[in-house]
């Protein structure tokens, strides 16, 4: 796919997701995107906790979620770990996070509460596109 609405991308050779995956075999920056992803999981997590209680099965399955991501995409990207289906279910609990979390904050709302949803909400779709090129699943 070549994007070519600007004179200087008339460039054939220039590919925008081609550039952006070579972005991901630096170790390092991986690490950092994937730490600031988890951070995100777990900051849904005490946005709930917060909204309905610390030991909420809410707070407790937002939390039990946010690990299970952290060991699918160690296990994924290991060599010798899980297919790249599994993928899926961790994409699935991407999206499942910031539901458990807006529901929590809209059984017990505060102008703070929605706030801080709404910031981590925007940050979900950042990382979902990330997740996209890490995993091989975008176009």
């Amino acid at each position: 796919m070549t994007l070519k609405t600007h004179k200087w991308l008339e460039n054939d050779d220039w590919d925008v997701f081609e550039w952006f995956t070579n972005q991901f075999s630096d170790p390092v920056a991986v690490a950092l995107v994937l730490g600031a992803r988890f951070l995100s999981y777990f900051l849904y997590s005490g946005l709930a906790a917060a909204a309905v209680g610390l030991r909420s099965r809410l707070t407790l399955l937002s939390s039990g979620l946010s690990v299970l991501s952290v060991l699918l995409t160690v296990l994924i990207l290991h060599p010798a770990g899980l297919p790249n289906a599994a993928s899926y279910l961790d994409i699935l609990i991407h999206f499942t996070l910031p539901v458990l979390a807006g529901y929590a904050v809209y059984s017990n709302p505060t102008n703070k509460r929605w706030l801080s949803f709404s910031l981590l909400l925007v940050s979900t779709f950042f990382f979902l596109t990330l997740l996209l090129v890490l995993y091989g699943e975008g176009p």
